[in-house]
């Protein structure tokens, strides 16, 4: 925690030296349309953070605004000052009333704001960048600077994208790389997606610049329409976690043995991913599989065998074996799953050695969603209380991944499971649902034997159930 605070202090006296070093000069000698349209744009980005639109991602997800649209127009039309004041104000405002953060993260967020706006400012000066409306709106002014402009939109995007990734290492304890793929992606594709939005600032400037303040009320349609788009996302996205979760509990209704399983499942492959360098739209595909994967046992046909509390025969663990199939034909006439989530549910009970189903894949044939699924899900069985045993400990549990690396699970995955504090955090996880569980129980259930303790050991752990 030391190291978050003297990161944020050492930040913010970066922040408070490289204020005076913008031209401050060239602000206060802007005729007054040009201020009366810096303080419109002001309150746009102030109206863009009260109404920010929220979305999932990540551990805990965020908003998405259109205040890096009027921020990028500042630059162009009043210079390098205009900004550095439009998010120290906006950012200020927005943290401390309508986010209502602690005094750390609020000073983090502002004095990175400031940082990165004023270094990209100098890089917009130094490139020979000028501002349009220093003559005044509605002129043609003196042109839009398009080189400064672009190079000022990377440099700000690419220190923002640093410092965060900077401080949330430093407070989680996380691997800077690693931080830094789920940020920007592994190509870089996150902050290619907001360069993209840098030609609505473009225009919105040249509007300010041909036609004045009624430029600056036309621009707002567009700002709008970005929103528009934001909240239509965030909606399918909040239709699809409603989806999923009404799967998966009537999925789990069918057997209370392994309530809460897919979704421990999901966190564990969360953990695991994060630990591999993915980019941000991997690691959410590999976790929406990972809930989903037993998702074709919502399937009538299974009812019944699911509930049966003696040994399976071999048309019934057939029968069993099918669910696969069956999730796949589900996800696949929603329409809303990528590829790579339906092709790691069709694959998760595939093994190394090839002795796994539905098509026997081998090694690196068998998708990376699939692999972390196949080690997930016996990881939590091996955890977890069943009725036929309790969970067995760490050491049992590290030994068991160990013999069968190779054979039913990946040796990389192995590898970095065995090596970090993933199983510690897991034990700790399952810990705290049986208590909850334990609190909230009323009578209890006829206890029967589990279907995955049924499946032969080619598909298993010996001594450990994998959990479906």
């Amino acid at each position: 925690m030391q190291r978050i605070h003297a990161f944020v202090a050492l930040l913010s006296v970066g922040a408070i030296g490289l204020v005076p070093l913008v031209q401050w000069t060239e602000l206060a000698a802007l005729p007054n349309d040009s201020l009366a349209a810096l303080t419109i744009l002001m309150a746009l980005g102030m109206f863009s953070e009260r109404w920010s639109v929220a979305y999932a991602g990540g551990d805990r997800g965020g908003s998405h605004t259109v205040t890096f649209i009027p921020l990028l127009a500042c630059v162009l039309l009043f210079g390098t000052a205009a900004p550095v004041l439009f998010i120290g104000v906006t950012g200020t405002v927005a943290e401390v009333f309508f986010r209502k953060k602690g005094p750390l993260r609020a000073t983090f967020n502002v004095a990175q704001y400031v940082f990165a706006s004023s270094v990209a400012g100098l890089v917009f000066e130094l490139l020979g960048g000028v501002a349009a409306a220093s003559g005044g709106l509605g002129t043609g002014g003196t042109g839009l600077s398009l080189v400064p402009f672009v190079a000022f939109t990377l440099v700000l995007l690419g220190l923002n994208h640093s410092l965060v990734a900077g401080a949330i290492s430093l407070s989680q304890g996380v691997p800077y790389r690693t931080i830094w793929h789920k940020t920007v992606g592994k190509s870089g594709t996150n902050v290619f997606y907001d360069f993209l939005l840098s030609p609505i600032a473009f225009v919105l400037a040249y509007l300010v610049i041909e036609l004045g303040l009624r430029g600056l009320f036309l621009a707002i349609f567009p700002l709008l329409a970005v929103r528009r788009a934001y909240q239509t996302s965030w909606r399918l996205q909040q239709a699809n976690r409603d989806l999923l979760t009404a799967l998966v509990k009537a999925i789990e209704t069918r057997d209370p043995y392994t309530s809460g399983h897919s979704r421990r499942v999901q966190m564990l492959a969360s953990r695991i991913v994060r630990g591999l360098g993915l980019s941000e739209k991997r690691i959410e595909a590999i976790e929406q599989a990972a809930l989903l994967h037993d998702v074709g046992k919502i399937d009538a046909v299974y009812s019944e065998i699911l509930k049966k509390p003696s040994q399976l025969s071999p048309e019934e663990r057939e029968v069993i074996e099918s669910h696969v199939t069956k999730g796949v034909e589900l996800l696949t006439s929603l329409s809303s799953f990528p590829k790579e989530v339906i092709e790691a549910v069709q694959h998760h009970h595939e093994r190394e050695d090839g002795k796994g189903y539905p098509y026997g894949l081998v090694g690196n044939k068998i998708p990376l969603g699939a692999k972390v699924i196949m080690i997930c899900d016996a990881i939590d069985a091996m955890l977890s209380d069943r009725p036929y045993r309790k969970a067995l400990p760490l050491s049992a549990v590290r030994e068991q991944l160990e013999i069968f690396a190779g054979k039913q699970f990946d040796p990389e995955l192995v590898r970095l499971v065995t090596n970090s504090t993933i199983l510690e955090d897991h034990q700790r996880e399952v810990a705290k649902e049986t208590e909850v569980d334990e609190e909230h129980a009323s009578d209890p259930v006829p206890r029967k034997a589990s279907v995955s303790s049924q499946l032969p050991l080619a598909t298993q752990p010996a001594h450990a159930s994998q959990g479906g």
